[in-house]
């Protein structure tokens, strides 16, 4: 009889216990914002968003996180609103009746939804953040508090959002490309349009204006085999000829094409990759969880790099659309060998600078600056996809393998990623100035 007695004693203090949660406590770990990261790269790769729109989901979304955290934790992050473009007016009154993590990921929630088609994402998300605060001991106030708070900085976010011009240049003229031998054309084996020609117009979260690198000029266009021009293709042209099992490999490791076409006969198929962006964002997921970083320094991981991949995306496409350069495969076929093939697709756009080399530059400048410039680290991105994991030295190293990847799978020139890169490197660095 006793032992029945203190049984139910103890089940009755511990389900008081459980309900005695303080709002304020922290019950939600990195795991759970990884988690988010999770379904958000999933839910971008499954509704196919090209690399720059993808940049931008991601990017919103995680600075709807930081500012909901950060307007709780002023001692623990530093105020970046401030400093964001057109958000300068940002206004949230901190509560203590509100779960600050709890709160900072329902507005993550909130703002991903918004910016995608497949919106059951993060509908589940949503439910399932709340789901498990209850089961972690929050009461339905608290919970009710924080889906409020949320709400509120997600409304501010929302607006925000509305004014990048995102919506307005959906509407703006298709590029025509010139037919002009030395510009860029559309490439097999689709032939598709250029892609997002005036991504330019779109507001930068940090840097001034889209046209802040100065970027090396080009050699003047020539057939001529002497000429620095024909020299710079002919070195494509000829690393994909002698193309070696490793050199194909890392084409194939770091193309992050998020609409690859098969075409088999008259049947076209498609498979769903993750972004560029998205890669580096499921580095950091690898990353925080091997290292069960704080969730302070996941969350200024996670925001610090989405924000420096989306400006060095709007600054790689403005100087695309300015320098309109042909590609290599273009001009291989029409000049060099017209059986000649790249290893990787070429993507539906200018060459230079190169894009992907600016995302991956910025994202490994900013995570050298939080984790270390000799901070060693697997990659096993590529496993779900068919590929190696690989293992680096630095994230410079991994950035750098990603300029090589681009030259070698025959889809870009090497002044196109060695400029894009420094484009990158530039962008992130002044990103962090500004905000520290």
């Amino acid at each position: 009889m006793k032992s029945r007695l203190f049984a139910l004693f103890i089940t009755v203090l511990l389900f008081s216990c459980k309900n005695d949660t303080k709002p304020n406590a922290q019950v939600f770990q990195t795991s759970d914002l990884n988690d988010a990261n999770t379904v958000l790269l999933e839910a971008v790769m499954e509704d196919a968003f090209t690399p720059p729109v993808a940049s931008r989901i991601y990017a919103y979304a995680y600075l709807a996180h930081y500012t909901t955290l950060q307007s709780m934790h002023q001692d623990s992050l530093a105020e970046i609103t401030t400093k964001i473009n057109g958000l300068e007016d940002f206004k949230i009154s901190k509560r203590d009746d509100v779960n600050p993590e709890l709160a900072s990921l329902l507005a993550f929630s909130t703002i991903g939804k918004k910016l995608i088609y497949s919106e059951h994402f993060f509908e589940d998300l949503t439910d399932s953040l709340k789901t498990k605060a209850a089961r972690l001991g929050l009461s339905e106030l608290a919970i009710k508090n924080s889906e409020d708070y949320a709400l509120e900085v997600s409304k501010q976010i929302s607006n925000w959002i509305d004014k990048d011009m995102y919506s307005e240049t959906r509407t703006y003229p298709r590029f025509t490309s010139t037919k002009q031998p030395e510009n860029w054309r559309e490439t097999p084996p689709d032939y598709a349009t250029g892609l997002e020609p005036h991504w330019d117009k779109l507001r930068p979260m940090v840097i001034d204006s889209a046209n802040i690198f100065k970027y090396k000029p080009l050699p003047t266009y020539s057939t001529d085999e002497n000429s620095d021009f024909y020299k710079m293709v002919y070195q494509v042209y000829e690393a994909v000829n002698n193309k070696t099992g490793d050199t194909e490999k890392t084409a194939w490791f770091w193309d992050c094409n998020p609409i690859m076409t098969v075409h088999k006969g008259h049947m076209v198929t498609t498979i769903h990759k993750f972004t560029p962006p998205g890669h580096w964002l499921n580095i950091i997921n690898q990353i925080s969880s091997k290292e069960n970083s704080h969730y302070y320094t996941t969350t200024k991981a996670y925001t610090l790099t989405s924000m420096a991949m989306f400006d060095a995306i709007i600054a790689a496409w403005h100087v695309k659309y300015k320098t309109d350069l042909v590609r290599p495969v273009t001009f291989i076929q029409e000049n060099i060998d017209p059986e000649w093939t790249p290893v990787l697709q070429t993507p539906p756009f200018p060459e230079y600078t190169s894009g992907h080399s600016a995302t991956s530059a910025s994202a490994a400048e900013v995570l050298s600056s939080i984790y270390g410039k000799d901070y060693s680290f697997t990659d096993n991105t590529q496993l779900r996809f068919g590929l190696e994991q690989r293992t680096f030295n630095s994230f410079r190293e991994a950035a750098n393998q990603v300029n090589m990847s681009r030259f070698y799978g025959g889809i870009h020139y090497m002044q196109g990623v060695e400029e894009g890169a420094r484009q990158g490197r530039e962008i992130a660095n002044l990103i962090m100035k500004k905000l520290q």
